[in-house]
């Protein structure tokens, strides 16, 4: 009978073993220098997406459900507030994805010249640019604060010299 279970086994774990699945555990799970990705939402993200809202990330392509999250990821690869409101403005005018604007800027695009591409006068996209990154900082930022990292107190026997 065991001879039977065995072979049961085994023909249930062949066809994993073909499409390259594995039972081990991931070489790095245990490690001291794996970092967990972050998941909260940045606060800029959170503020961007109140200002905005729906019909904006609709028109840029962006799910109603993933604004925060996509644009967390941009404020934690180095993308600045002003930028984010331009490349935002700048997509729903056009009419564009949000994704490639981004793509482009991250290739090295000029803001300006993407404006140029997308029929845009960038001045005027700067000057709106301008007024939305006011409205976000007096009206959307403050529901926002950012998490300050709790502070760890020395131990009191190393207060005493």
């Amino acid at each position: 009978m065991s001879l039977a279970l065995a072979a049961a086994l085994w023909l249930a774990a062949a066809p994993a073993a073909g499409q390259g699945v594995g039972v081990e555990p991931a070489p790095d799970l245990f490690s001291l220098r794996r970092v967990p990705a972050r998941t909260d939402p940045e606060p800029l993200a959170q503020a961007l997406e109140s200002a905005f809202g729906p019909a904006t990330w609709a028109r840029v392509q962006v799910s109603t459900a993933g604004p925060v999250a996509d644009l967390s990821a941009l404020v934690r690869g180095g993308f600045y507030k002003l930028e984010l409101i331009e490349l935002t403005l700048m997509s729903a005018q056009a009419g564009r994805p949000l994704r490639l604007a981004v793509e482009k800027r991250r290739k090295g695009a000029k803001l300006a010249a993407l404006a140029k591409d997308y029929g845009l006068d960038y001045g005027r996209l700067y000057e709106a640019a301008l007024a939305v990154q006011e409205l976000v900082d007096r009206e959307y930022l403050p529901r926002f604060p950012e998490k300050q990292p709790r502070k760890t107190e020395a131990p009191s026997w190393q207060d005493s010299d």
